[in-house]
C-alpha cells in the first residue's frame, strides 16, 4: 500500500461520495466529510471522473486540478460494494511500486459473505487488508456546507 504513513486519527469521518453523470458523459464526484484534525465541520470538494473505452478503467481528476490518475474498479456487485485500485508510481519493470485502494460500500457495514469476498479481492491484489481504515459515520455531512469549506 501507500508508502507514506497515514495517522488513523487524520482519516476523514462521516465521508460520503455523490456521483452525478453529466451531459458530456463524465461523472462529477462530490465528496463530503469531516476532517477530525481541523475540527471545523464538514468539508466538500469535487472531482471529475472520465470514463474510458476499457471496462472498469476511469481517469480521476482529483479536485479538478489536473492531477489525473488511472483508477480501476476491480470488483463490484453494483448493489452493495466496489473495490477501486490506483497505481501511483511504477517500478522500472512496469510493476506497481506505490498504490492505493478503497472499498466503497452503500451501507455502514458489509455482510459477512460480502466482507469475505472483498477480503479475497484485496488478497488477490497482493494488498494487506490491515492497511485499510474504516471510515466512521457518526455525524452526517449530507447537508450542504457553507461556501468557505468548499475545497475544489
Amino acid at each position: 500500500m501507500y508508502e507514506g504513513y497515514l495517522d488513523p486519527a487524520s482519516v476523514f469521518q462521516d465521508f460520503a461520495h455523490v456521483y452525478r453523470r453529466q451531459q458530456d458523459g463524465n461523472i462529477t464526484d462530490t465528496t463530503r466529510g469531516r476532517d477530525p484534525a481541523k475540527s471545523h465541520g464538514c468539508l466538500q470538494f469535487s472531482s471529475t471522473i472520465y470514463l474510458t473505452d476499457t471496462p472498469g478503467k476511469m481517469l480521476f481528476n482529483h479536485l479538478n486540478q489536473g492531477n489525473i490518475g488511472n483508477y480501476w474498479v476491480v470488483e463490484s456487485d453494483y448493489t452493495n460494494y466496489s473495490v477501486v485500485y490506483n497505481c501511483i508510481q511504477l517500478n522500472p519493470d512496469d510493476t506497481c511500486k506505490t498504490n492505493q485502494a478503497w472499498v466503497y460500500s452503500r451501507h455502514p457495514n458489509l455482510s459477512d459473505d460480502l466482507r469475505a469476498r472483498v477480503s479475497h479481492v484485496i488478497e488477490n491484489l497482493c494488498l494487506n487488508e490491515t492497511s485499510f481504515y474504516k471510515t466512521t459515520h457518526k455525524n452526517d455531512c449530507s447537508a450542504a456546507p457553507n461556501l468557505d469549506s468548499v475545497v475544489g
